[in-house]
């Protein structure tokens, strides 16, 4: 089984930080792709140099939310996922929130 996560970033590197770290903890091996919709912040770089482990997709135009779900989308699914969460930037999961989407998607 092979879990994804897509996050999508737009000038938001203070709530996209939160979002990441809580990942860091409650996500176990997921694969996290960010994909930045074509920040003004230097969100992209400072994401790459804090986040070295994290997928980052960076546009160099803003596409919209679906848009930059769409990067994301593509990217997991040809890095083989089986399982794709997606995450607004500004959201966190709760400890066992993951395993148990997952435990709940198996069974339908």
């Amino acid at each position: 089984m092979s879990v994804h996560i897509v996050v999508v970033n737009w000038n938001g590197l203070a709530d996209t930080r939160s979002c990441l770290d809580n990942l860091e903890t409650c996500a176990g091996d997921a694969v996290v792709h960010v994909v930045d919709n074509g920040s003004t912040d230097g969100s992209a770089a400072a994401m790459a140099d804090e986040y070295p482990d994290v997928r980052l997709h960076a546009l160099d135009e803003n596409r919209g939310f679906s848009g930059g779900v769409n990067v994301g989308l593509r990217a997991a699914l040809e890095d083989g996922a089986t399982w794709i969460l997606l995450m607004n930037n500004d959201a966190t999961l709760a400890p066992g929130a993951l395993a148990a989407l997952l435990m709940a998607g198996s069974r339908h």
